[in-house]
């Protein structure tokens, strides 16, 4: 049905009505059902109004991964332990991707710049170095996570197609597992817990009741 506006006149399109059908259209079905033509079909429209709406050529999958990351929620307690912090972020995200089947495996295995991946990336890191990692340990522990992350959404997928990875199935992970996220977080808890106790920065430890004065000797006394 022919988008309308009042009366008999049709409404323009707009890239937010493209993007938002196309968002649609990947949470019913997943990122692999998303076509120019799901699209046209979802608004009412032909493939060419649609098509005219991709000048630039940006990937209409890419445009609806950009906006799912985007729009994932960063609520971070500052007073939560560095782990809790971690963790709370990465599960934002997978309940972000969990919403849009597909995206997150395209978000993660991308080799584009994306400010809303970067927005991420940074929020992470920014925790590892308020924990007190020193930049390599951060660096390589973002690493280890994100590589952890990225496998859950592979397994995942596979999993929402009705299989399991043979080294999966021979280690004893079943299907249930792969859809618990609490399997997620004792996952990446587990990886989080072999960093050692780190001190907090410099600026943390300061003494609240100011510097120590130095002690008074022979040559200080008055």
């Amino acid at each position: 049905m022919a988008r309308r506006r009042g009366g008999t006149q049709p409404a323009p399109l707009t890239q937010r009505d493209v993007l938002d059908a196309a968002l649609r259209v990947v949470e019913r079905g997943g990122l692999d059902r998303l076509t120019v033509r799901a699209v046209a079909d979802e608004l009412g429209v032909t493939p060419p109004a649609v098509h005219y709406h991709l000048r630039g050529g940006e990937d209409l999958a890419d445009r609806v991964v950009e906006a799912v990351a985007a729009d994932i929620r960063i609520e971070l307690d500052p007073a939560a332990p560095w782990v809790d912090q971690y963790v709370g972020l990465v599960t934002a995200m997978d309940e972000a991707f969990r919403r849009y089947p597909g995206t997150g495996m395209r978000a993660l295995t991308a080799s584009r710049p994306s400010a809303a991946a970067g927005r991420l990336t940074g929020t992470a890191l920014a925790i590892l170095r308020a924990a007190g990692l020193a930049e390599p340990a951060a660096v390589e522990l973002f690493t280890a996570t994100y590589l952890l992350f990225t496998g859950w959404l592979a397994a995942r997928g596979l999993m929402a197609a009705g299989g399991t990875h043979p080294s999966l199935a021979a280690a004893g992970m079943t299907g249930p597992g792969l859809d618990d996220l609490s399997t997620l977080e004792r996952a990446l808890r587990r990886v989080l817990a072999t960093v050692p106790a780190a001190a907090p920065p410099v600026a943390d430890r300061i003494d609240p009741a100011g510097p120590a004065r130095p002690a008074l000797t022979e040559e200080t006394r008055p």
